[in-house]
């Protein structure tokens, strides 16, 4: 599979487009320094109008540039300026694991947006309603929201959009022994709070009816009619957001996202109206999802030290489960395990890590 992103080039040559996996060289660092201390005000003491707008700037300077590494950098500056943005939707959906009310607005909307899943003015005018973006107001199982970017922080370069909440932890409400025992006894599965979220990933990655999948084709019908709307999702979110952006045809990003069974959309009455290069799906490097889900890597081979029983058991598991849709683009430096790597948090700062390499490099070049 084609992996985008995952080697970054040294400032000083003229690369191949691959982001390598090392901090940035000091003597770079330094000159970026340099040249922000006498040119440009402190990012940190700019509004975000004014940092959206500065690197904007950067951004063109970098692909006005003479070298190809700024021509890079400034490439993949522009690509995560936007996908940033859709991470910290994605991870403001799960609400901080708050109970959640679907008919408030969701709490700490990440700066230049709001809010306007219960906007009816707002979501007609998208061809939506906020009846479909949840399954009930109360701890909703099934959860979207519809975000609204503030134009005068992003002018005309940021889209409204639809996110879909991801996999929530699983918790034992009854106790762990007492859970176990009226699952092997009764199949009864009402002690594991959140299960649904589980028993849809499942369902849908083997073929099977998923409510979830069928609720996020409906909305992909609803925006298919509608221009201007971006989609996005972390977890299983990201697989919701890969059926709805199929479905719909308009643009989605995705983060560590759970697979999409090609018979997922037409299954539930639609049909396949959009492009898997029109799905932006970021990964972590070594992050648990993508690890399941895609067949044995060179780093499998290394770990498994001749036990090829091990590897043929990855190997078959991972044909049985797809593969996250999209163009995937994986992202060196996440941090603990891989089980942790999975976090959106870990996606956040790894494309603020290639942000910050990237506006050094057209600095130092520029």
């Amino acid at each position: 599979m084609v992996r985008y992103h995952e080697y970054r080039a040294r400032p000083t040559i003229f690369p191949a487009r691959r982001n390598q996996e090392r901090r940035l060289q000091p003597e770079v660092a330094a000159a970026a320094a340099g040249m922000r201390g006498q040119n440009e005000t402190d990012p940190q003491a700019l509004i975000k109008a004014q940092r959206w707008q500065q690197r904007k700037n950067l951004i063109g300077r970098g692909k006005r540039s003479v070298y190809p590494d700024a021509q890079i950098a400034a490439k993949r500056l522009a690509e995560n300026n936007v996908a940033v943005e859709k991470t910290k939707l994605a991870q403001n959906i799960y609400g901080n694991g708050q109970v959640t009310d679907a008919l408030k607005p969701m709490p700490n909307v990440p700066e230049g947006w709001r809010d306007v899943s219960n906007d009816e003015g707002v979501l007609k005018s998208l061809n939506l309603d906020k009846d479909i973006l949840r399954d009930k107001t109360e701890e909703p199982d099934f959860f979207a929201r519809v975000y609204m970017p503030d134009k005068g922080v992003f002018g005309e370069d940021m889209n409204p959009t639809v996110v879909f909440r991801g996999s929530r932890a699983p918790e034992f409400t009854q106790g762990v022994g007492r859970t176990l025992q009226d699952i092997a006894m009764k199949g009864d599965l009402s002690g594991i709070k959140n299960i649904k979220d589980w028993t849809n990933n499942v369902a849908q990655s083997t073929g099977a009816y998923s409510e979830y999948y069928k609720k996020a084709v409906a909305i992909g019908d609803k925006l298919y009619k509608t221009s201007n709307i971006d989609i996005a999702g972390h977890s299983l979110g990201g697989g919701l957001a890969s059926a709805a952006s199929l479905t719909s045809g308009r643009p989605a990003w995705t983060f560590n996202a759970a697979g999409l069974n090609s018979s997922t959309v037409e299954k539930y009455g639609s049909k396949i109206t959009g492009s898997l290069n029109n799905i932006q799906a970021y990964r972590v490097k070594g992050e648990l999802l993508t690890k399941i889900q895609e067949g044995v890597t060179k780093n499998d081979v290394i770990k498994a030290r001749g036990d090829l029983t091990t590897l043929v058991y990855k190997e078959e598991f991972s044909m049985l489960v797809p593969d996250a849709a999209g163009v995937k683009h994986t992202l060196p430096g996440g941090t603990g395990s891989a089980l942790d790597k999975h976090g959106i948090d870990q996606a956040i700062n790894c494309i603020e890590d290639q942000k910050d390499d990237d506006i050094a490099i057209i600095r130092s070049r520029t």
